[in-house]
């Protein structure tokens, strides 16, 4: 089920959860498949993203009124991960960092933040790892 919250927003209640079932509740309640798979590409080693982080813009729209979301972006991810099947032969460089840029514009300047640190495989939140992500989606395989 798709949660009506934006991915930075469902990260803060995350952080003010304080106990560890509340906050896999957090997860679970907004979880949905882009959400996992934007979990799964900032902890799985095996996906490795071969693009530079490109100057960027930061938007200064207010949440809910940015041209483009997180959530819609997450599947395309996979035109900066190394070997991805569905990425075009040859795609990288300039045109790959380009792309990222105005995908960086265009959501919110906490998005695009959550998006930097994906990327980079830190998305420096405390109490959020590998296991407990694991433990909380018994049907995510994490190469940790």
């Amino acid at each position: 089920m798709k949660s009506n919250l934006m991915y930075h927003e469902v990260f803060d209640l995350f952080e003010k959860a304080e106990k560890r079932a509340d906050k896999v509740n957090v997860l679970r309640t907004h979880a949905d498949q882009n959400f996992l798979q934007f979990l799964i590409a900032a902890f799985d080693k095996n996906i490795v993203f071969d693009v530079e982080i490109p100057k960027y813009k930061p938007s200064v729209d207010p949440a809910g009124l940015n041209m483009l979301y997180l959530h819609n972006e997450v599947p395309k991810m996979y035109l900066y991960i190394v070997g991805h099947p569905r990425r075009p032969e040859g795609y990288g460089g300039e045109k790959q960092s380009n792309k990222l840029a105005s995908i960086l514009e265009g959501l919110h300047a906490d998005e695009a933040d959550l998006m930097v640190r994906c990327i980079k495989k830190d998305l420096k939140i405390p109490f959020l790892t590998p296991n407990l992500i694991k433990q909380t989606f018994t049907g995510i395989d994490l190469e940790t």
